[in-house]
């Protein structure tokens, strides 16, 4: 992911997680270290911002997201394909196998199906016969996606990973502070809209919050977790 693109995620993120929250945050302009400094109801603090995994974790970050962001890409791939011939946006989720010789029958059949000729909403299923289901509706906006990284089980204590983020980050405070004043704040993102991302937290202990003022726990898409400098949750 280009910086470009993961600094739009980010503030499009924290803009979800503020909602959830009832409070409205002027971001300011993009930058680093931390990765916001924000004004909300006339206060002034830095946030920095992370995305945190379920699964293995090795010295390049989670193996499962590495793996879903190849196959998202290679789906992205396809749109971009298929839009530049049909430009036609489509809701388009695959089933199965992924591989080169499945991924190369997409884009002939979803022009063979002649969209262009076909009322919002048509859907239709397009199967290779080699493993991959494709299922695909004419839509108001493009969502090309692979069902299989949207399913899977939901890690409930997912509180060592926050308490792990929480120690990498906190080597950079003195950094922040700098930067944003003493109050700095981190905002911990779980996407569960991918398998990588599915951590949801229904209990918690104490936590140490190493120096941070406030500590969010974004359990995407519903619920926003809130630590404040006593280690409690709100």
């Amino acid at each position: 992911m280009s910086l470009l693109l993961k600094k739009r995620r980010e503030r499009f993120l924290a803009q979800e997680a503020a909602q959830l929250l009832g409070e409205t945050w002027d971001f300011g302009p993009d930058r680093e270290s931390p990765d916001f400094i924000v004004t909300a109801q006339g206060r002034r603090f830095g946030l920095e911002i992370s995305e945190i995994f379920t699964g293995g974790q090795g010295p390049a970050g989670s193996a499962l997201r590495r793996m879903e962001s190849r196959t998202h890409q290679a789906i992205e791939n396809l749109r971009y394909e298929y839009e530049a011939i049909a430009n036609i946006p489509l809701t388009v989720k695959f089933v199965g196998n992924l591989n080169a010789k499945n991924m190369a029958m997409v884009v002939p059949a979803l022009l063979a199906e002649a969209l262009e000729n076909k009322p919002a909403l048509h859907h239709f299923v397009f199967d290779t016969g080699e493993g991959l289901r494709v299922h695909a509706t004419k839509a108001l906006r493009p969502d090309w996606f692979s069902v299989n990284d949207r399913v899977g089980w939901v890690d409930r204590d997912p509180m060592p990973r926050i308490a792990d983020a929480i120690a990498q980050k906190s080597g950079k405070l003195g950094e922040y502070k700098s930067a944003a004043g003493p109050d700095i704040r981190l905002l911990l993102i779980a996407d569960r809209f991918s398998n990588s991302g599915k951590l949801r937290l229904e209990s918690s202990p104490p936590l140490n919050l190493l120096g941070f003022r406030i500590v969010y726990f974004y359990s995407r898409p519903e619920v926003v977790t809130v630590f404040d400098d006593s280690g409690q949750w709100a």
